[in-house]
């Protein structure tokens, strides 16, 4: 990180280098992760990775884009038309303005996850992400969402577009970065 940059405006600098990340997964490789859209989880105050888990950046209209992705899944049982119209979403206009994205990350888990568990119990963790030469770290609090809470359902919701056999029932944790 730049000596004069803030937390604040690395932040910001991840979060556009995750649009264009994330606009290329989804333009040209089907929108399958790439290694800098996986996140190395780490303890805060340091030493080894514990576990790789994906994320996901969320939108300001986070209910907006669930309301599409639950009418792309619920009229069509094709799962291929589902990925193909999500991808559609996706590249033309969801990732193209980094600013329209808030500062919390989430991340969905099976409901017995032994990663979502420790997570919650610390109640924070450092996440180290990179790809190529490009790399960011930040510390973030934890918490487990319910299922109303809107980015819950988006997380949920995105996530049911690339994998036809989601279970129904599924926690996801938010990330929220100490800047």
């Amino acid at each position: 990180m730049n000596e004069s940059m803030t937390t604040r405006e690395a932040y910001q600098r991840f979060i556009s280098w995750q649009c264009r990340l994330r606009k290329l997964s989804v333009r040209e490789l089907g929108g399958q992760p790439s290694a800098g859209m996986t996140a190395g989880v780490h303890s805060v105050k340091g030493g080894e990775e514990q576990s790789r888990m994906n994320f996901m950046i969320q939108h300001f209209h986070a209910s907006t884009r669930t309301t599409e992705f639950q009418h792309i899944i619920r009229k069509s049982r094709d799962p291929s038309d589902w990925v193909k119209n999500g991808l559609r979403i996706l590249s033309e206009w969801h990732y193209q303005d980094a600013t329209q994205f808030e500062t919390e990350l989430t991340g969905l888990f099976n409901l017995d996850s032994t990663l979502a568990e420790a997570l919650i119990t610390a109640g924070g963790c450092r996440l180290k992400i990179a790809e190529d030469s490009i790399a960011h770290e930040f510390d973030f609090d934890v918490v487990a969402l319910p299922p109303q809470h809107d980015h819950f359902q988006a997380t949920y919701w995105h996530n049911h577009l690339f994998n036809s056999a989601m279970p129904g029932q599924v926690q996801v944790l938010q990330f929220t970065p100490r800047l």
